[in-house]
């Protein structure tokens, strides 16, 4: 809420300062993104695509590490991370 403020009394360009204070980077993209001007569809669409690679990053490192703890056979772990990867 208190970004909405700011962004109202100083502009969307004054929100650049307040991006190097997000503690996690998701944060500072999207308000790098905002305070550079990028169009509101612009700005859900990138933020919407890293959220959906970062959510595949964590499946594949869970099923990885749970595979491993399964004593899966490597090239069947392997080729089932590249499907996770690929979207499959």
């Amino acid at each position: 809420m208190q970004l909405a403020i700011v962004a109202r009394s100083e502009g969307p360009r004054g929100m650049r300062k307040h991006a190097d204070l997000m503690p996690d980077a998701f944060g500072r993209m999207g308000l790098r993104l905002l305070s550079s001007g990028a169009d509101p569809d612009d700005i859900r669409a990138l933020l919407g695509l890293s959220a959906a690679r970062d959510a595949r990053l964590k499946e594949i490192v869970a099923e990885g590490l749970a595979g491993i703890a399964d004593a899966e056979n490597p090239q069947r772990l392997e080729t089932r991370l590249q499907r996770i990867a690929n979207g499959f």
